[in-house]
């Protein structure tokens, strides 16, 4: 599993909060959820905006191409040699 560390004021932001927080690219989509608690890291409110969702469904419905996680895996595999 990766680790990331977490800067001291980053953790400080983490144990204050009474929610979740959502984690966010530079650019302002989201990547993940942090919680002090493992079991409350589900979100009560939406995260993706309706141009989110739109942009995936567009995704969803192209032709491809298409990989299987092993062909992924495979193909990275292929460049660290």
């Amino acid at each position: 599993m990766t680790q990331l560390q977490l800067s001291a004021e980053q953790v400080n932001v983490l144990m204050a909060a009474a929610d979740p927080i959502i984690l966010c690219h530079p650019d302002g989509s989201v990547v993940g959820f942090a919680s002090k608690r493992l079991t409350d890291i589900t979100p009560k409110e939406p995260v993706f905006t309706p141009e989110e969702i739109a942009e995936a469904e567009r995704r969803i419905d192209s032709p491809g191409p298409w990989y299987t996680t092993q062909e992924v895996l495979a193909h990275l595999r292929s460049l660290s040699q």
